[in-house]
């Protein structure tokens, strides 16, 4: 069973939209999962305005749409407690103002939305060995407490900064204490139900089933291929994803060998994130097959 707010201010994956409904587009931001691939997109390409933390210290009363550096955006800070208790007081989520809200923050965010207005959620994840040694290589340089410690210090000595299924604690809700086996059922029943998934290991993938699940490059509606202008304008977009994605460094990222201790280590504190991940690629490859 599910928490009543994702139960409710999220849409169903397989429901379709209802007349008169305002459903907005949420993208859950998991650290060091290549989400930012997506949001260039959406900021370059699809010239989205979107609801973030680039809203953060404004104050008016109602919602405006601001432009720095090339990226549109709300001005409302959707990355803090206070920030998305403002949101709500100004109906960001039922207002259509934003084609996309986007935080690190996942219950909170929902508070936003209700039964009638609801949350179209997506996701990229990235496989949760990864993400937990670009962490432990990205404190090493930042955290003067833990420079210097090898991988098995740092997970032995770290405390709270090591990570511990990072994304089943926030699916469940549960961020503190122990995590069952009915934790990882109600991770893997969300992201079935709730998220349109995508990975980091196949970012062209993940924009191809985005694109497709939400029309990004066909939110007219014409799908007749008559409007040359229309046709011109897409094919253009197009060509933006290609640029972006062809970007990609091709460098792999730092890894730890199997079967080390820190190794070791790592699958114990993230074993339930590692099964909710396996579902994620079962998932995925579904959304695939639809867009192929």
């Amino acid at each position: 069973q599910l928490l009543p707010i994702v139960e409710y201010n999220v849409a169903d994956v397989e429901d379709e939209r209802k007349e008169g409904r305002v459903e907005t587009p949420f993208y859950w931001m998991v650290p060091r999962s290549g989400g930012n691939v997506v949001r260039t997109i959406m900021n370059q390409c699809l010239r989205f305005v979107e609801a973030s933390e680039l809203g953060a210290g404004s104050d008016e009363e109602v919602l405006l749409v601001e432009e720095d550096d090339g990226k549109r955006f709300v001005n409302v800070d959707t990355s803090t407690s206070s920030g998305l208790e403002r949101a709500k007081t100004l109906d960001l989520a039922t207002s259509g103002v934003p084609d996309v809200i986007i935080s690190t923050i996942f219950h909170d965010v929902l508070a936003l939305f209700n039964q009638e207005n609801r949350a179209r959620a997506f996701v990229v994840l990235r496989h949760p060995l990864e993400r937990a040694i670009s962490k432990y290589y990205s404190d090493l340089v930042t955290d003067p407490e833990v420079a210097g410690m090898t991988l098995t210090q740092y997970i032995r000595e770290g405390g709270a900064r090591v990570e511990n299924n990072y994304v089943t604690r926030f699916l469940t809700g549960q961020y503190g204490g122990a995590l069952g086996m009915h934790h990882l059922d109600m991770a893997r029943e969300v992201l079935r139900r709730k998220f349109v998934v995508g990975l980091a290991s196949d970012l062209p993938g993940t924009v191809r089933v985005f694109d497709y699940m939400f029309q990004w490059n066909n939110r007219t509606g014409d799908t007749s291929g008559e409007d040359a202008d229309a046709n011109d304008e897409m094919a253009k977009i197009y060509s933006c994803y290609d640029d972006i994605l062809g970007a990609l460094s091709d460098k792999s990222p730092p890894k730890v060998e199997e079967g080390t201790e820190g190794w070791k280590l790592l699958m114990a504190q993230n074993w339930l994130d590692l099964k909710v991940y396996e579902y994620a690629e079962f998932l995925f490859q579904k959304e695939l097959e639809k867009v192929k």
